[in-house]
């Protein structure tokens, strides 16, 4: 059996890690896995220690055409039992090519409704999920989305993300010189993309004022679009001698384990890798009090907040940090519940959605033809 997955990049995201996860199992449950891709990565090298057969594909722009021409031919010279598209760029450009050649194809629901307002471009991505032979959400928020989206002919299932529990057990914490934390302060830490998304403009005023109230240093393991104002902000409230931005880091594991709590403010998620990987390094959490972090934690595991509130943030890192005990209990309930993560658990699941895919594939009503 054989799968194509068409991805725009090997960048740092989640979708990306996701994938090369699971390309290092899938060949144990008999798949020769393939990955079309525009550009490279983070997380490349992880894919191709993975063994995975990388094409690269050509074209400039987003929606360049000589991309989907690419695309055709790889998917014909790859002949694939089954694409995967991931991201809006190849849900479009390899559904068409999986349209195009009558291969069957999977659309890769990573977020949820949130991320999708009623605009021109997700009006474009309903469409094309309508006409995949299948969609895998990450979480149930996705899969209600589109169940709320009318999505009556396709094929819907839920696989929750992966987690390499093994490797994650392995990593040893961030060395006391290396994180620049003295003995007598306690770390916490954000780890993601530096956006709007991510509420990361509250994310650094609560922690401004927890900096302000104990003896702490904050770390930023991220990169993006709103870095300049990340660190606009720690210099406007004063705390930047106690808070650094690392910028990308290949391994987090490393620093959640060092790090006294982790912090994620996010407005809306999918199933959240950064929270599942705190969660299964033991790393005390303060999470947004929105449906996917309630998914996966309760109170009896984690600080819940008002992600609009950075008093109560502060409050509820301040009340973690004076509390150990209460807060490692918390973090071994939290570390209990990301078994069912397990890479080989969601892999053995993948395999039976593109079993189940390619048995039961039906030509989709406006399938096209090139």
């Amino acid at each position: 059996m054989r799968v194509l997955h068409c991805i725009p990049s090997m960048l740092g995201g989640g979708a990306e890690r996701q994938l090369a996860y699971l390309a290092s199992e899938m060949p144990r449950r008999g798949w020769d896995v393939h990955v079309a891709l525009v550009h490279d990565g983070p997380n490349l090298e992880r894919l191709e220690r993975a063994g995975a057969t990388i094409h690269r594909l050509g074209g400039r722009g987003r929606y360049d055409p000589r991309l989907l021409i690419d695309l055709i031919r790889v998917v014909r010279r790859v002949k694939p039992d089954v694409v995967q598209a991931w991201l809006l760029q190849m849900e479009v450009m390899g559904g068409l090519a999986a349209l195009a050649t009558g291969t069957p194809w999977i659309l890769a629901e990573r977020t949820s409704a949130f991320h999708h307002p009623a605009n021109l471009k997700n009006q474009l991505r309903l469409f094309m999920g309508w006409l995949a032979n299948a969609v895998v959400s990450n979480s149930a928020g996705g899969d209600q989305y589109w169940h709320e989206q009318g999505a009556a002919r396709v094929r819907r299932y839920v696989v929750c993300n992966a987690l390499p529990l093994d490797e994650i057990a392995a990593t040893a914490p961030v060395r006391g010189e290396e994180s620049g934390v003295r003995p007598d302060e306690q770390l916490v830490l954000f780890v993601g993309r530096l956006s709007a998304e991510k509420n990361i403009a509250r994310v650094v005023e609560s922690v401004s004022r927890l900096l302000q109230r104990v003896p702490a240093r904050a770390v930023f393991c991220g990169d993006g679009p709103e870095r300049p104002r990340v660190e606009q902000l720690l210099q406007s409230h004063g705390v930047q001698d106690r808070a650094r931005i690392a910028g990308f880091v290949s391994n987090p594991w490393a620093w959640m384990k060092r790090a006294d709590a982790v912090v994620s403010l996010s407005l809306g998620e999918g199933n959240p890798n950064v929270v599942l990987e705190a969660m299964a390094c033991e790393t005390p959490l303060v999470v947004s009090d929105i449906p996917a972090h309630r998914e996966i934690l309760d109170d009896e595991a984690a600080w819940f907040v008002d992600p609009t509130s950075a008093d109560a943030t502060a409050d509820a890192l301040e009340a973690l940090l004076g509390n150990r005990e209460g807060a490692v209990r918390r973090a071994r309930l939290a570390r209990a519940r990301v078994e069912q993560h397990a890479l080989s658990d969601i892999a053995r699941q993948y395999d039976d959605v593109y079993r189940d895919v390619v048995a039961n594939s039906t030509p989709v009503p406006g399938r096209i033809a090139l």
